[in-house]
């Protein structure tokens, strides 16, 4: 479904991917994590054709992203880590427009389908000015969705919610990756292993791991380590190896 093929980034004389190579396949959920600056929204930004890489290929059913980009941006549906809306819209009025963009057939029943979905139906005609941060990414993801897209990308799609409203969303991408290929980028480990069936992390724009969350913390076992957790993952492949607490 994905495929990044030696995918590397340059902004001038700034590295900021290098050699990305790894395949999500059909229906699979795929988590990026890694630290601020690490690379995570850059390889979204490539894979929905916003850039286009230094060297290397990113493909998305077969189809080459950046020599097939308009093509690609219609499989995707993006939610960006602080999504623009046109605050004076009502809710309604903002999925009735993006349907128009995106050609969608019957763009009304869709919209309100797509409003049910997220939970903000009661809300379809409030001004989006007075909605609040968790309601704003949840109509987001209905915006991401008005296409039918087969693939979804996420970035940091909890970010600066609170709690409630974040186990809400997390709830909401669990339902919707049962039918869709989704990549997620996000700092909340317990997001990742929650969501994810295989966790990639990112450390100075090199892929160093990659797998299921619990071979992850199976190959920290084989370095003597009793019961890691996803965190004392991460901390080992981004910090160059940790003591191990029981060692």
């Amino acid at each position: 479904m994905i495929v990044f093929e030696r995918v590397t980034k340059r902004f001038g004389g700034v590295t900021v991917l290098q050699e990305l190579d790894f395949r999500v396949a059909e229906g699979e959920v795929f988590g990026l994590l890694g630290e601020n600056g690490a690379g995570k929204t850059t390889a979204l930004r490539l894979l929905c054709g916003v850039l286009k890489p230094t060297s290397g290929r990113v493909l998305v059913r077969g189809l080459e992203v950046s020599t097939r980009t308009r093509e690609v941006r219609r499989m995707i549906g993006y939610l960006p880590e602080e999504p623009s809306m046109y605050e004076r819209m009502s809710a309604r009025e903002l999925l009735h427009f993006f349907a128009g963009l995106y050609d969608v057939e019957e763009a009304e029943e869709r919209a309100e389908r797509m409003l049910e979905l997220v939970g903000l139906a009661e809300r379809a005609d409030s001004k989006i000015s007075t909605f609040s941060k968790g309601m704003r990414q949840r109509l987001s993801i209905a915006r991401a969705l008005l296409h039918e897209p087969p693939v979804l990308v996420l970035d940091e799609p909890t970010s600066g919610l609170d709690p409630l409203s974040a186990r809400q969303l997390r709830r909401l991408i669990a339902e919707m990756s049962a039918s869709r290929t989704v990549m997620l980028c996000t700092h909340h480990l317990q997001e990742a292993e929650e969501l994810c069936h295989r966790i990639g992390i990112l450390h100075g724009g090199r892929l160093v791991a990659v797998g299921t969350p619990e071979e992850l913390k199976a190959g920290l076992e084989e370095h003597g380590w009793s019961s890691p957790t996803l965190e004392d993952v991460f901390v080992w492949y981004t910090g160059g190896g940790v003591a191990n607490p029981g060692g």
